[in-house]
């Protein structure tokens, strides 16, 4: 099996700003993105992200969450101080097995 890294920096529109490459995004509606993997993994990969652009004194409900995650993509979830969907600049890294 060989190890598959992914990662990219997202603006809040879905824009792709830098990347590994192997993936796209897509903005579904407000605060909801989802990602597709370009080559599946093998099995459910580790997932992790941050929001980002936004200066200090954010609040711990400022964040970005990975609701589901496949072989084949993720969905992102991000949200506002008050625990709103709201769009927001993300990160993320994925690593995993692939055939």
């Amino acid at each position: 099996m060989a190890q598959l890294l992914l990662w990219g920096s997202i603006e809040k529109d879905g824009t792709i700003v830098s990347s590994s490459g192997g993936f796209s995004v897509k903005r579904e509606s407000t605060g909801n993105y989802s990602i597709l993997f370009k080559n599946q993994f093998t099995s459910n990969p580790a997932i992790t992200g941050a929001q980002w652009g936004y200066g200090t004194g954010q609040s711990t409900l400022d964040n970005v969450i990975f609701p589901s995650l496949s072989g084949g993509g993720a969905n992102v979830q991000t949200g506002d101080s008050y625990g709103k969907y709201a769009d927001r600049n993300f990160s993320f890294i994925v690593v995993g097995n692939t055939a």
